[in-house]
């Protein structure tokens, strides 16, 4: 069995797991990691690389939108049958740790941690041109850094790895604290933000992780861990950036770059070998008539009754985000949920263009509301004050802002940021990390579940905020004490 951990980097890098120099040579049609890097082309296609397992089925092409969206009270999946039965696990909180789902987004998180520390491993020791060695490592430890924040929030505790290593050490991991993978993760931002430019002027680099990515990612981690003044700190390093007019223009694949997006994942298509997502076929009803054109999806990551009613009247979000009908031919409309954010007709199949926003500015904005309000409520409004900058994102969405007398202590303030966090940021894999991380976030879920599924206690409890450690990690390891499953599988 091949270890997640040990895979090739887009097929040009392999490992070695001898110990002796002497006979440590590579064939000539092979290169390894140590000899593949040389110039600054090599570092760039390693960095690449990187940004290519974020497109993979195993983490933001699929998987993470079940692991984040799905399992939330966001989203559901439409067909709950045999065929399904795995993804109904993630719905209905009766996953199994031979879930493919839970193993799909451990070992996809830990491919792009093994490219990243591939072109860590060698580019300080390299002679490419300083500009260039400070981007590639930057951007190399933000995505490690990312990797390891969907790790930490999803499994708990996970092997911290920052070396290429061989099979042998891999086998011989133990799961690092939480507290240690937050650390890695806060250290590997930090030089990340000291690192990458604020802007990119090659047309050709836009979209790259930037200084802004970094220290914005930073807030989130912070927010995250509660730690409310440090996360202010980073977040008030994120300049540069703005709420564009338009919700609707932040979902068009032509606007791929704007001054909203911190980063996301790109897609593009109509290229050969195709770089675009699968999100269209994935996400829209059944039967959907659209465009003049009869396509068949799976009406998966499927908008809840529960968030359709969440929207406050004449919120502009709302048709933007999600449509609860649609026309099953040229002339027959009828009832159903289905994701409009990321609605690209694919230049065939799976071959959609548009992007998964991973951190946007209006995010930023809330984070800093939340962290305000966490050191203590505080009625002021206008700019840099909690409410000002949970207004900001509402007056966008054409709501009226909230005032003191509506929000008038710490707890409602609160209650007020979760809920625009849901809408603003629907089906952008927040909402599930945002209840796992408030205090009644259970509570949240349990009421969902039993309205929608009539599903009670204890079919969801604190133990299943965290989902299972794969069972062939478990197996491959056998080593209970420094290797132990999750508590509650």
């Amino acid at each position: 069995m091949k270890h997640p951990y040990i895979l090739p980097l887009l097929g040009i890098l392999t490992l070695s797991a001898c110990s002796k120099d002497f006979i440590n040579l590579a064939p000539q049609s092979n290169q390894t990691t140590s000899t593949f890097f040389k110039t600054a082309s090599d570092f760039e296609q390693g960095v690449n690389a990187i940004y290519d397992g974020l497109q993979s089925n195993q983490t933001y092409g699929k998987t993470y939108y079940y692991l984040m969206e799905v399992r939330s009270d966001n989203t559901d999946i439409w067909d709950r049958g045999a065929l399904a039965g795995v993804a109904s696990q993630i719905d209905f909180f009766t996953e199994v740790t031979t879930n493919p789902f839970v193993s799909d987004g451990y070992a996809g998180a830990y491919v792009i941690i093994t490219r990243a520390n591939a072109v860590l491993d060698q580019i300080d020791a390299s002679a490419i041109p300083d500009a260039s060695k400070k981007q590639y490592k930057g951007e190399a430890l933000f995505l490690r850094a990312l990797s390891y924040f969907n790790l930490v929030r999803l499994y708990g505790p996970v092997p911290l790895v920052t070396k290429m290593e061989t099979t042998s050490q891999a086998l011989n991991h133990k799961r690092n604290a939480v507290a240690e993978v937050y650390g890695q993760i806060e250290n590997d931002l930090q030089a990340a933000a000291s690192l990458l430019p604020a802007v990119y002027t090659n047309v050709n680099d836009y979209g790259r992780a930037t200084a802004g990515s970094a220290w914005g990612l930073l807030g989130k981690v912070r927010v995250t861990q509660k730690k409310w003044n440090d996360a202010l700190a980073a977040l008030k390093n994120v300049t540069g950036y703005n709420l564009l007019t338009d919700y609707a223009d932040l979902y068009k694949p032509a606007n791929v770059v704007n001054s909203e997006i911190l980063f996301a994942v790109r897609y593009k298509k109509g290229l050969n070998p195709s770089e675009g997502n699968n999100y269209f076929a994935d996400m829209v009803p059944v039967s959907f008539y659209y465009n003049g054109v009869l396509y068949g999806g799976s009406n998966n990551n499927r908008p809840t009754h529960d968030l359709v009613a969440a929207y406050e009247s004449g919120d502009k979000r709302l048709g933007v985000s999600l449509d609860t009908t649609y026309n099953n031919s040229a002339t027959n409309v009828v009832k159903g949920n289905y994701v409009k954010k990321y609605l690209d007709v694919p230049g065939a199949t799976n071959d959609g263009g548009s992007n998964f926003p991973v951190l946007r500015y209006a995010d930023i904005l809330l984070l800093q509301a939340e962290a305000l309000n966490e050191q203590g409520y505080n009625p002021a409004t206008g700019v840099g004050t909690a409410f000002g900058f949970l207004n900001a994102v509402r007056t966008r969405a054409g709501l009226p802002e909230k005032k003191p007398a509506d929000l008038p202590d710490q707890a409602s303030f609160r209650a007020a940021v979760f809920q625009e966090r849901r809408v603003e940021l629907a089906f952008e894999n927040d909402r599930w990390f945002d209840l796992a991380r408030s205090t009644n976030g259970v509570a949240v879920l349990q009421a969902y579940l039993k309205q929608e599924y009539n599903l009670t206690t204890p079919v969801l409890n604190a133990d299943r905020l965290l989902f299972p450690i794969p069972q062939s990690e478990i197996n491959i390891h056998n080593d209970p004490a420094n290797f132990p499953q999750n508590k509650g599988y």
